[in-house]
């Protein structure tokens, strides 16, 4: 082999070589995320993750000696869930708001529940004369934060009339008329309309939830994409806008978040409006999907 090849494919393969080495060197000297790092990420998803799911069942034994069920009464009030500790100082610092705003609505349709993290009752009752919380309160010895993920206090869950975790904020609130008057209104609006979701049908969500899970598809995994991915904008949005849901429910397209409802949006981002009304359009996405005909 002449000498100049020799040289040639030698120069080549020190040149492999030392790409290789600088290769496994920059991967190695990146810092990886320590395991607190990553908890942390995962903490910081956690509202992102909940925001627009169905809100699980919840039963919760109340100070007063009564029983929250939240399917008795979603669908026909807004729901606050207020997860706190009396040791917590942020906690206390929201406590006067939310008062204020429970007392501004006691007379309508909310309803706010607070959950202490598994206190004594003599120390919660404490807590709740000295901010003059006269809402009703629970003590969760940890399957209520279990079923909502709560991994801080406080932690503030407001469900729709519709059954949809409309917010989900760790930290204090420090304005509630900000953080639930635009949530509360919507609701309120969907339960004079007589549209709030029906306790069977929030119950059948309950029951696909469970199934899913049980097969091994966790909620985290079906919430991997975002929302806004199924949202059509133009013409399409005012179909949805315009279409009621199949699935059963008595809400618009827009607004459901059920399978079939992502299914049809996602038809309706690529569907080929030209020359097609509203009314045929809605037709063919009806007949299509097997609904029950033109909502």
């Amino acid at each position: 082999m002449p000498g100049g090849i020799l040289r040639t494919r030698t120069a080549g393969v020190i040149a492999l070589l030392l790409f290789c080495a600088v290769f496994l060197f920059h991967f190695s000297a990146k810092r990886q995320p320590t395991e607190e790092e990553k908890q942390q990420f995962d903490f910081l998803r956690q509202p992102r993750a909940w925001q627009g799911r169905p809100a699980p069942e919840l039963t919760l034994d109340l100070l007063n000696g009564e029983k929250f069920v939240l399917s008795e009464h979603v669908g026909k009030k807004a729901i606050v869930l207020n997860f706190f500790a009396t040791w917590c100082g942020p906690c206390k610092e929201e406590m006067p708001e939310f008062v204020r705003f429970a007392t501004k609505h006691k007379d309508e349709p909310f309803l706010m529940i607070g959950i202490d993290a598994n206190e004594s009752s003599d120390a919660v009752r404490d807590f709740m004369k000295y901010y003059s919380v006269t809402y009703p309160v629970a003590i969760d010895k940890g399957a209520a934060q279990k079923t909502f993920g709560v991994r801080a206090f406080p932690t503030t869950i407001f469900i729709g009339a519709d059954g949809i975790v409309h917010l989900y904020e760790m930290g204090p609130i420090k304005n509630a008329d900000i953080a639930f008057e635009a949530p509360y209104q919507a609701a309120l609006a969907t339960i004079q309309a007589g549209k709030g979701i029906p306790k069977e049908i929030f119950l059948q969500i309950q029951a696909a939830t469970a199934t899913q899970v049980a097969s091994g598809a966790t909620v985290t995994e079906e919430k991997k994409t975002d929302p806004a991915d199924d949202v059509p904008l133009g013409r399409a949005r005012d179909i949805a806008n315009k279409m009621n849901c199949p699935c059963g429910c008595d809400h618009k397209l827009m607004e459901c978040t059920c399978k079939t409802s992502k299914d049809i949006k996602a038809k309706l981002k690529t569907m080929d409006l030209a020359g097609k009304t509203d009314t045929e359009v809605i037709t063919a996405l009806n007949k299509e999907f097997c609904m029950k005909g033109m909502q």
